[in-house]
């Protein structure tokens, strides 16, 4: 007799229909943003979710730090299988006492849809953690999933290295003046020098190639949305 085997989900779950919901209310939307879960931006609105599979006290003080920054925050968590559960409606009293909204995820439906329960209480938010994020989100082409390991993140930095990699890929070394002709940033000349990655070398004045560190990567990373869509906006520069 074979075992009934239902896969655990994980916070990753949660993600698309959350993103789903938000994209639906006009939001630009990315995941794993400055420590964010998810960050959706519309006009000067920015709302923030953080995701658990379940109602804890980290979830809480996770949330409420956020508050600094975005305009709403929410807690998301996996749909309760009784709405009418003592300890959920507890949880919800405490959510709208300190000013934060709920979305749930139904996991446990074929379709898999979130919905907003409590919407939280809105405030201006103007500041420097507010700008940074905003900033993020605006500098990534793709997304991240939100709730997956750390070390998966294509943060705005990574995207514009990923960008400047396969054009010297493609065109073979560049100064980074001509990097700039080509689509890139302006600070491209910093970002070559500072060399995070260590993606980039200097083989003369002004000009750069790329390392065998970072041709093991774009290899490695071929088939990842990201490398594919630099790769073919490069192959159509002149």
């Amino acid at each position: 007799m074979g075992a009934n085997m239902t896969t655990k989900p994980k916070e990753s779950d949660l993600y698309e229909p959350i993103k789903t919901l938000l994209l639906s209310q006009g939001f630009i939307v990315r995941g794993e943003v400055k420590g964010c879960d998810i960050a959706a931006v519309q006009g000067d609105t920015l709302w923030v979710v953080e995701m658990k599979l379940s109602a804890n006290i980290t979830l809480i003080y996770q949330a409420m730090e956020r508050q600094a920054a975005a305009s709403g925050v929410f807690v998301a968590i996996p749909r309760p299988k009784n709405a009418r559960d003592s300890n959920f409606r507890a949880f919800q009293k405490l959510l709208k006492k300190l000013e934060l909204g709920l979305i749930t995820v139904a996991l446990d439906s074929p379709t898999k849809h979130a919905e907003i329960l409590i919407f939280p209480n809105e405030k201006s938010r103007a500041n420097k953690k507010s700008v940074a994020i905003k900033k993020e989100i605006f500098g990534r082409t793709t997304d991240t999933t939100g709730g997956i390991s750390k070390e998966k993140i294509n943060t705005a930095y990574r995207e514009r290295c990923v960008k400047i990699a396969t054009l010297l890929e493609t065109k073979g070394a560049q100064t980074a003046k001509a990097l700039v002709s080509f689509g890139c940033e302006k600070d491209t000349n910093t970002i070559l020098r500072a060399n995070y990655f260590g993606w980039f070398e200097k083989i003369a004045p002004a000009t750069y190639n790329i390392t065998e560190s970072a041709r093991n990567y774009l290899t490695e990373n071929a088939s990842s949305p990201l490398i594919t869509y630099y790769r073919l906006k490069s192959a159509e520069i002149l």
